[in-house]
C-alpha cells in the first residue's frame, strides 16, 4: 500500500493543474496588470486571505468522520465561501477556486485506506505550515517585495482604490499577496514536476538494468 502513495492519481494532476493556472494568473497580474481587469487585483489579494481559512480544510475533512464533514464542515466552509464572494468584485476566480477546494475534500466522502488518509492529512498540514511561514515572510518583508507593474502610480491611475471593498496591507499593497500567491502555488507545482521527471529517470534506469540482465542471462545460457 505504501508504494501506491507515490503514484500520481488523476486527481493529483487536476490539483496541480489548477495550481499551475493560479501561479500563471498571479504572475501575469503582478507583472502586467494593465492587461487584466483592475478588479482582478483585489480578487487575488482577497483570495490569498481566504486561503488562510481553506488551507485547513484538507486536514479537518480527512480526519473527521463523514457525518461531521458532510453536515458540519462542508456547510461551514460554504459560509466562508459566501463571505469571500461578498468581498470580491468578479466571481469567476471564486468558482475556479471552489473546484480546487472540492478536489481537496474528496477524501472526506470516499472510502480510502488509512495510509492514504494519513498521507493526505500530512500533506494538508505541510501546506498549512508553508502558508503560515510564507505569509509571515511577505508581511514582515513587504518593503522589499518588488511591485513590478502594480506601482502606486498604476493603482491610482486605474482607480483601483475606488473598486476595493476593504482595507489592510493586502489591499493597500496588492503586490504583496500577489507575490505570495505566485510563490505559494508555483513551488508545489515545480516540486511535482521534479518528482515526475525523477521517477521517469528511475524507471528508465530500471528498464535498462533489466535489459542488460536479460542479455547477460541469454549469453550465459548459450554456454
Amino acid at each position: 500500500m505504501l508504494t501506491n502513495l507515490n503514484r500520481n492519481s488523476p486527481f493529483s494532476f487536476i490539483e496541480y493543474g489548477f495550481q499551475a493556472y493560479y501561479a500563471y494568473v498571479f504572475l501575469m497580474v503582478w507583472t502586467h496588470p494593465e492587461l487584466h481587469p483592475v478588479s482582478l487585483i483585489n480578487d487575488l489579494a482577497v483570495l490569498m486571505a481566504f486561503e488562510f481559512i481553506m488551507v485547513h480544510s484538507g486536514v479537518f475533512m480527512a480526519v473527521m468522520p463523514k457525518k461531521w464533514s458532510l453536515f458540519v464542515f462542508f456547510p461551514l466552509y460554504g459560509l466562508f465561501a459566501y463571505s469571500f464572494n461578498e468581498s470580491v468584485v468578479n466571481t469567476n476566480i471564486l468558482y475556479i477556486y471552489l473546484l480546487t477546494v472540492l478536489n481537496r475534500m474528496r477524501f472526506a466522502f470516499s472510502n480510502v485506506a488509512q495510509e492514504v488518509r494519513m498521507y493526505q492529512m500530512g500533506k494538508s498540514a505541510a501546506k498549512a505550515v508553508f502558508y503560515f511561514f510564507l505569509i509571515l515572510a511577505v508581511c514582515i518583508g513587504n518593503s522589499i517585495v518588488p511591485p513590478f507593474g502594480l506601482t502606486q502610480e498604476f493603482l491610482e491611475k486605474s482607480h483601483y482604490f475606488q473598486t476595493v471593498k476593504s482595507s489592510g496591507l493586502f489591499i493597500e499593497k496588492p503586490y504583496v499577496p500577489i507575490c505570495m500567491g505566485f510563490i505559494y502555488y508555483a513551488l508545489p507545482v515545480l516540486y511535482f514536476v521534479y518528482r515526475i521527471l525523477k521517477n521517469f529517470g528511475k524507471r528508465d534506469s530500471f528498464q535498462n538494468e533489466k535489459l542488460v540482465f536479460s542479455r547477460t542471462t541469454v549469453k550465459s545460457n548459450k554456454f
